[in-house]
């Protein structure tokens, strides 16, 4: 099944960086992002200066808080997007085509995952890098890391974005498999961008929250990657949970999604 999915892959690769709009948005969005609502909502300034890392997880600065919180952002909706190559498949037939071919089943949407987080990665290095290198611009604040930053760190970081789009690929691919058009996906894609983002410590310190928002938050996905990706970057000295607690639970979530991904996927395909 491997090597059909990585076929399939290839295939989905292909689509993504031969239309050049979409290698441009995926440039641009990242410097609008962080450009704009990372250096104007600096909701830093209204915090004493040496009461900042206490409130932002370690980091010296609002951005430096935002910028790693905007990667787990950044991957998340790119893969909110990874089904839609099969609503337009499926309009234009070629899943019918993939649905009498010789291989597995499970082949589809494991493509679809596979090529998702790989456009996710690469996609949030591009923001890291900009992030980075905002400090060099005049007039404009940028990421700054942990004295001691070393390449396990930044290996931690992009594990932990690694299980990340692996959970949320799944996810929407087999969403996108159990409904019939691109309005009903881009309408639960409406529903669930938000409250993922805004519950979550992606953008805003958990402390700085209502308590029944904070308990909805503490446990959402976003904030566990968020909060082990602050605990490679900063010296964190209150973290939202251990380490170890937030990378199994992306583990635990990636494993049980991908696998109900490709089973459901087995049987959708299958009476379809």
């Amino acid at each position: 099944m491997l090597r059909e999915s990585w076929s399939l892959t290839v295939r989905e690769l292909k689509h993504w960086y031969r239309v050049k709009i979409q290698i441009f948005m995926t440039l641009i969005q990242p410097i609008v992002w962080l450009g704009l609502f990372g250096q104007a909502f600096n909701i830093g300034s209204f915090i004493p200066a040496p009461m900042i890392p206490q409130y932002f997880s370690g980091a010296p600065d609002y951005f430096s808080f935002m910028a790693l919180g905007m990667l787990a952002v950044n991957a998340l909706f790119t893969c909110m997007f990874s089904g839609m190559s099969i609503v337009w498949d499926r309009r234009f037939g070629f899943l019918n085509k993939l649905k009498v071919a010789p291989i597995p089943r499970g082949a589809i949407p494991l493509s679809r995952i596979m090529a998702t987080v790989i456009r996710s990665l690469i996609q949030v290095s591009i923001v890291l890098i900009i992030a980075l290198a905002f400090q060099y611009v005049p007039g404009l604040t940028g990421l700054t890391l942990k004295a001691g930053f070393n390449v396990m760190d930044l290996m931690g970081m992009f594990f932990v974005l690694f299980l990340l789009s692996v959970a949320f690929a799944s996810l929407f691919t087999t969403i996108a498999l159990a409904v019939e058009n691109q309005e009903t996906l881009f309408g639960v894609i409406n529903l669930l961008n938000l409250p993922l983002m805004f519950a979550s410590a992606a953008l805003f310190p958990t402390a700085m929250m209502p308590e029944w928002l904070k308990n909805v938050a503490n446990y959402n996905p976003l904030t566990w990657a968020a909060d082990a990706l602050r605990q490679f970057a900063f010296v964190d000295t209150a973290p939202i949970h251990d380490l170890a607690f937030d990378i199994l639970g992306l583990v635990f979530i990636a494993v049980v999604l991908a696998g109900m991904s490709v089973v459901v996927s087995r049987k959708l395909l299958s009476n379809k």
